[in-house]
């Protein structure tokens, strides 16, 4: 089964501007009641005897409930039992199930922050660039820095290399076919095109041809994963809306998703295979 991850994006990026309350009173509305005493609507559909407890946490955990009802959103938190607000624990989780990274985040990934003493912030990964990650946080403010206690939900960024990301928790939401990632920019079929015949070798010229067509290679994730060419398919599959994660020029597990997604729509074979001179990348190049 897979998990829409936009879904739980848009959920969040809804609640950018959330402040907490002052009491436990007005807590659906964004601003009113606005106070520095941790209530929140979090908190009341999380667990309300929490009322008064730090919640960036709880914003995230409640931000999978409403996207993908209670059971789904622990199996992709990870949490075999109860819900977690502590952030060491709720990392601990993802670790355990060998689903922890301390470098190329994707979106939807859980990212945790540390100070000098341990994970103590967390937030939701929306976007990814060359150099940043982008983030939905609770109970920050829209500070630079990480602020870890600052009574609202608000939209960050951090440089990838910061000291102060201790890792992330990558949540199994299955295959992504229906969406490209938030790292996708504008990638035309022309620039793809010649990207391709840079990597093969043909002549660089942006228009697909018979020339073109010989010289392609075979690439799926046991042949020619690290070729050249794999990182403009990759990029060119994003932006047709399917999902290879960030583009590393290596063909893994969400290109082998990927290709197979997009060969059974093609009416093509699925095997995650795009065979030299073959169908799939006919299509790809435009001359099928």
């Amino acid at each position: 089964m897979s998990y829409d991850i936009q879904k739980v994006i848009n959920i969040a990026k809804a609640e950018v501007g959330y402040l907490e309350k002052k009491s436990n009173s007005k807590l659906d509305n964004k601003t009113a009641n606005a106070g520095k005493a941790n209530y929140t609507k979090y908190w009341r559909d999380l667990a309300s005897d929490m009322q008064g407890q730090p919640w960036c946490n709880c914003f995230v955990n409640w931000c999978f409930l409403k996207a993908y009802g209670k059971a789904a959103a622990k199996k992709l938190l990870c949490t075999d039992g109860g819900w977690s607000y502590y952030t060491p624990t709720s990392a601990g989780y993802f670790k355990v199930k060998r689903q922890w990274y301390t470098s190329k985040p994707q979106v939807g990934d859980i990212i945790y922050f540390k100070n000098a003493t341990r994970i103590h912030h967390v937030g939701l990964v929306y976007k990814v660039d060359s150099s940043r990650v982008y983030t939905i946080e609770g109970n920050t403010s829209a500070g630079s820095a990480v602020v870890a206690n600052g009574g609202g939900v608000a939209q960050k960024s951090y440089s990838l290399s910061s000291t102060s990301i201790a890792g992330y928790g990558r949540p199994n939401y299955g295959a992504q076919a229906a969406q490209a990632p938030a790292t996708s920019t504008s990638y035309n079929k022309t620039q793809f095109i010649k990207d391709v015949q840079a990597a093969i070798g043909a002549k660089v010229d942006g228009i697909a041809g018979p020339e073109t067509l010989k010289k392609t290679v075979t690439i799926s994730k046991t042949k020619n994963h690290r070729h050249k060419v794999v990182l403009p398919i990759q990029k060119y599959l994003n932006t047709l809306g399917y999902n290879c994660g960030t583009p590393d020029g290596i063909a893994g597990v969400k290109f082998d998703a990927a290709v197979k997604t997009l060969q059974s729509k093609w009416m093509a074979r699925p095997d995650g295979e795009i065979t030299a001179k073959a169908t799939t990348w006919k299509k790809l190049l435009g001359l099928a």
